[in-house]
């Protein structure tokens, strides 16, 4: 049987997520295809642009049978912890090959560059640069320049991952196609990549030519960090800086440097150009404020073992394919399976709630009731039932 397994945000999905979709299914001949979704904020420390039960059902509609969701503590995250939380969802759900799309295009050419990222000689020299102030992708490219790119990054870190579970699961790659992940304008008539479409909708540009979702939907929040400003602005200016200190990834004193930027910065735009530097990228600073407004702490971390995969696995939505799938392995999985909030369910699960409270704050007195009674009390989202 084979199982496909997909790693996604779909932010928002568009023409060249349904190509990803469709060509590693032709790849793979699947008998069902499973994506992992990271929920209400992004790897790149951004809020999803719509919450995850629609990203889930646009998902479905566009050839997934099952989606599940990597937890926040995974998804807004380092490339090595995101691969860590998603690979070990879908070796969880008992995936046979992932897919990926790459700027290299070569499932040779990143299984070689892995390897040799995992040298002794190499991680010492990626941690030299790194301590310089370089990202990770950043410090390996410095010493490999045949990395550049993010998704070549990411697929790295999918090998990584899978050699580290000691997982048996073939990872395969497709062409990044048509558009760069970091594009900001498109330069194809029908495929760009979700950054420019977001930045398109923010200006108010129509982007039907690039997604089959219709994005004026009253349903779609259209989120971004300006939104989100205020509350991070109220969060860092009443916190002192010893309580911001025991935020996760909050390192060298940059508590400090968060308080005064808040306190000058009107915009968000403005923060981020107080706080950015060479060594807090911009994507950096992003995920610790998404950790502050959230309240994921370094003790949570450390308790929570993120080398060791997701506890558990969380259905957002499946059609009846892969409601058929779950049930036949679902008696034999190592980790529970939730579909609703009960008693006990494990802390990460638990802090999903303070998450979408966070994402929910930017919403209309009720719709934010609503979103936040939705997490503990909606089964997923079901197609074709």
């Amino acid at each position: 049987m084979n199982v496909l397994g997909l790693i996604v945000e779909h932010n928002p999905l568009h023409n060249g997520h349904i190509h990803h979709i469709n060509e590693s299914k032709k790849l793979v001949n699947p008998d069902v295809t499973i994506a992992v979704m990271s929920g209400h904020f992004m790897q790149r420390g951004e809020p999803a642009i719509t919450n995850k039960w629609h990203r889930a059902a646009f998902a479905l509609e566009y050839g997934i049978d099952l989606v599940v969701e990597l937890p926040y503590a995974f998804s807004n995250q380092s490339a090595d912890l995101f691969a860590t939380g998603a690979i070990s969802l879908l070796a969880h759900l008992q995936a046979t090959h992932v897919v990926f799309g790459s700027e290299a295009g070569s499932i040779e050419e990143l299984t070689d560059l892995a390897a040799l990222m995992a040298r002794p000689d190499m991680q010492a020299k990626i941690k030299e640069n790194m301590a310089a102030g370089l990202s990770l992708p950043a410090a390996f490219a410095w010493e490999q320049p045949g990395l550049s790119g993010p998704n070549n990054t990411l697929g790295i870190q999918y090998i990584n991952a899978i050699k580290a579970l000691g997982r048996a699961m073939i990872p395969l790659t497709i062409p990044r196609f048509a558009s760069g992940y970091h594009d900001l304008a498109p330069t194809h008539d029908r495929v760009t990549s979700a950054t420019a479409i977001r930045e398109m909708l923010h200006r108010g540009v129509d982007v039907a030519a690039y997604t089959p979702i219709e994005l004026a939907d009253a349903h779609l929040s259209r989120q971004n960090w300006a939104h989100h400003y205020p509350f991070l602005r109220h969060k860092l200016l009443t916190a002192t800086p010893a309580t911001l200190a025991e935020i996760h990834d909050m390192v060298e004193g940059i508590e400090n440097r968060l308080i005064r930027a808040a306190a000058s910065a009107e915009t968000f735009s403005a923060f981020m150009e107080t706080v950015g530097t060479k060594r807090y990228t911009k994507t950096r600073v992003q995920r610790i404020c998404a950790n502050v407004l959230t309240g994921l702490t370094k003790a949570m971390v450390a308790e929570w073992q993120l080398s060791d995969g997701v506890p558990y696995v969380r259905i957002l939505g499946l059609n009846e394919a892969g409601a058929g799938y779950l049930r036949a392995v679902k008696k034999g999985m190592a980790v529970p399976v939730y579909s609703t909030f009960g008693k006990g369910v494990h802390a990460m699960l638990q802090h999903e709630l303070r998450v979408t409270a966070s994402y929910a704050s930017v919403y209309p007195g009720d719709e934010m009731t609503a979103l936040m009674k939705r997490e503990y009390t909606s089964k997923p989202v079901m197609l074709g039932f």
